[in-house]
């Protein structure tokens, strides 16, 4: 991360500041979730005093592109966010039949984004998909399964299309289902074959998508995306 923040210039730093950071967010170096370095080495990336960074920090988290975790850090908010309000969140807290809804558009996001990262990845998404890959390969060999890598999986897929947008929405639509996720991801657990089963779905996705075969990609993402709400509704039946 170190290299992707310039030095400011002696005028009009805090605003400065955040037009970097913005377009940093923009340009998709920056991504949702994703956690700042310390004010103090922040501060000297960007060549200013800490009192100019807070000022920025403060203007960047009251225009929603930054969230203050109070002890853990500054982290980069979704800039989709005002879409998912909190009348939408609302809705699916009163109604769980709208998640399966939610889903839909999940599906819609995602099959389109691995065919375009397919056709885009480069070299760097690749490794960026791999990592999380490799954890859950470690983790199916003791029947466990991490939401997290495979949250990460999904969103390096939408990193490799280089559109900020997808990213950043499809962050915030796992995010508003991730509590229900997580209960299907415990089922997993129970059934030791279920994760060999997830596990050989996000090899066959990544392969595709190495090979450049866009087609295939979204074919796979497709099975992969299917067989997960066939079983998100079975264990909703139970």
């Amino acid at each position: 991360m170190d290299s992707v923040f310039n030095q400011i210039r002696p005028y009009k730093i805090p605003e400065e500041i955040v037009h970097q950071i913005k377009s940093l967010i923009k340009e998709g170096k920056l991504q949702p979730g994703e956690k700042l370095p310390p004010e103090r080495t922040l501060a000297e990336h960007f060549g200013v005093g800490r009192s100019s960074l807070r000022e920025a920090i403060n203007i960047l988290e009251t225009l929603g592109f930054v969230e203050i975790k109070k002890r853990k850090g500054i982290y980069i908010r979704s800039v989709s966010s005002p879409i998912m309000s909190d009348p939408l969140i609302q809705i699916l807290e009163e109604d769980e039949s709208n998640l399966y809804k939610l889903y839909e558009l999940r599906k819609d996001i995602e099959l389109a984004s691995t065919y375009m990262a397919a056709e885009h990845r480069t070299s760097s998404d690749l490794s960026k998909m791999l990592k999380p890959l490799k954890r859950m390969e470690e983790d199916a060999e003791r029947a466990h399964f991490s939401l997290s890598d495979d949250v990460e999986f999904h969103l390096a897929i939408a990193q490799a299309t280089h559109n900020f947008l997808r990213v950043h929405i499809l962050k915030n639509i796992l995010d508003l289902a991730d509590d229900y996720m997580g209960l299907i991801a415990w089922k997993l657990i129970e059934e030791t074959t279920g994760v060999f089963l997830i596990l050989d779905q996000h090899k066959k996705i990544y392969e595709a998508v190495k090979k450049k075969d866009p087609h295939g990609a979204r074919s796979m993402m497709e099975e992969h995306l299917t067989w997960v709400e066939e079983k998100w509704k079975a264990f909703g039946t139970k």
